[in-house]
């Protein structure tokens, strides 16, 4: 098995089955990001080797619980305290492998490929206390049906963030043609109840705003977050939806843009 610290922000565990190895492998990325990476597995140990705890191998495998992969897993650090590779903290030493290159596409290139790929539009809403924010957001998308979940994406720096973390909970309202002013107020009014003068909002039990006239709206708790790359990822849990008849719109080439059925023959 081999930890994998990425330059994205997130930890794998590749060949979580293959119990003959452990080491981590370490993406190109700024050394503080690489001593934050190792503080969430372990600790370092030196230039070369980090220790790691059995109970964070555990959790990143997926596997845990499984009788044949405990099996594996029990014989693996045996194998390793009998070579001296455990300490009395019961922490397994693992060597570090430094990657030379992560051949990636510009940002530029990015932007350009992303631009061609149609997207829904969603106004994202939360509320703390007596405070609301929102944000308007092409990245909302399903997760799971059972149990039910959707995703969406935040830029680390934005200002929706905060108040949505604290809230723990989110509304994505799906936006037709009907909701160009609410588009705007969103994109052009400073964080706060100044986004949610236009447009027909009322509040959930918690206060969160709901647009009444959505294509969709979806009430969710917050069940998981993951900082990846420049933006964080926001999965929540489904407790509500509302649908209504309007006319949806997508994102595309840095425009928005009705939808036309296509001619039948």
């Amino acid at each position: 098995m081999q930890v994998h610290l990425t330059n994205a922000g997130a930890i794998t565990l590749c060949a979580p089955t293959v119990f003959n190895r452990l080491d981590v492998l370490v993406d190109p990325q700024p050394a503080t990001h690489l001593e934050q990476a190792i503080a969430r597995i372990g600790r370092r140990e030196g230039e070369q080797h980090v220790r790691l705890a059995p109970s964070v191998l555990r959790f990143l495998s997926g596997h845990a619980g499984e009788t044949a992969w405990e099996s594996g897993f029990a014989a693996m650090l045996d194998y390793a305290t009998r070579q001296g590779w455990v300490n009395d903290q019961g922490e397994v030493r693992a060597h570090l492998s430094f990657k030379d290159s992560d051949a990636v596409v510009s940002a530029e290139d990015f932007k350009a490929a992303m631009r061609s790929l149609p997207a829904g539009i969603a106004a994202v809403t939360t509320a703390y206390g007596d405070s609301v924010a929102g944000m308007i957001v092409s990245s909302l998308t399903s997760i799971s049906a059972d149990p039910p979940m959707i995703g969406f994406f935040a830029h680390q720096h934005s200002s929706i963030n905060e108040p949505l973390i604290q809230s723990g909970r989110f509304v994505a309202n799906v936006l037709g043609e009907e909701h160009g002013k609410v588009m705007t107020s969103f994109l052009s009014e400073p964080q706060g109840a100044a986004r949610f003068t236009t447009g027909q909002w009322t509040k959930t039990e918690q206060h969160v705003p709901v647009l009444r006239d959505a294509l969709a709206s979806l009430e969710c708790d917050i069940v998981y977050t993951q900082s990846l790359g420049t933006h964080q990822l926001v999965v929540g849990k489904i407790r509500k939806t509302t649908c209504s008849a309007a006319n949806p719109v997508v994102h595309f080439n840095a425009a928005t843009h009705r939808l036309v059925p296509a001619l039948s023959h």
